[in-house]
């Protein structure tokens, strides 16, 4: 196997990547100087935003998030001690957890997707 890539190859990732560092730093440091989360709590706080209103099983948090089961777990912990979800058994599996947005949870994500719509478009429009 070769180690040399082709350079318009090398050159594209590190273009991404640059784009990514820039923009991830700035929505987390805005995020958190703005409205006190970071970006990985704003994400999780959008996903659920965007399941049921009565929120969704963990399982189903993870298979659509990026992070590994234990990063989005320590996540939602913090995100419960701050009052922004809740976490309960499912009724109809007791293995599973749900997890809902709390009325904070609501009110702070809507305050924090405008300010992260915002930094997306200026970082990322071309």
């Amino acid at each position: 196997m070769s180690t040399e890539a082709r350079p318009e190859i090398i050159d594209q990732w590190r273009a991404l990547q640059c784009v990514y560092l820039k923009t991830s730093n700035a929505l987390d440091r805005e995020l958190s100087a703005q409205h006190g989360i970071g970006l990985n709590e704003f994400e999780t706080l959008d996903l659920l935003s965007e399941r049921s209103e009565e929120g969704c099983r963990m399982k189903d948090l993870t298979a659509v998030s990026p992070m590994t089961q234990s990063a989005l777990s320590k996540i939602v912990d913090r995100l419960e001690k701050a009052g922004y979800v809740t976490r309960a058994a499912c009724a109809d599996d007791r293995r599973s957890l749900y997890v809902g947005l709390t009325e904070a949870g609501c009110a702070v994500h809507a305050k924090a997707a405008a300010l992260h719509r915002e930094l997306l478009e200026a970082n990322l429009a071309g």
